[in-house]
């Protein structure tokens, strides 16, 4: 059988508090710059990566759109 988990528990609103603060303290060491935090969680990405200790999953790139045709409104669809 499953364990639910009860969001808003007490426990649940510690960790989430946590991970709150986390960020924060991240966000102020990056002076809330978005483009330092992106390359700094750029960089923890890479570094768990090469760690081969967390499992990534990447998604797949996205299909090539064929090309448009061209087609005229005066024209009528067989």
């Amino acid at each position: 059988m499953e364990k639910k988990i009860d969001f808003r528990s007490t426990e649940m609103n510690e960790v989430v508090k946590e991970v709150r603060e986390m960020r924060m303290k991240i966000s102020e060491e990056c002076g809330h710059d978005l483009n330092r935090l992106l390359a700094y969680y750029q960089e923890v990405e890479k570094e768990m990566r090469k760690s081969g200790k967390y499992k990534f999953h990447d998604p797949e790139p996205p299909a090539e759109k064929p090309a448009p045709t061209e087609s005229t409104r005066d024209e009528a669809a067989d």
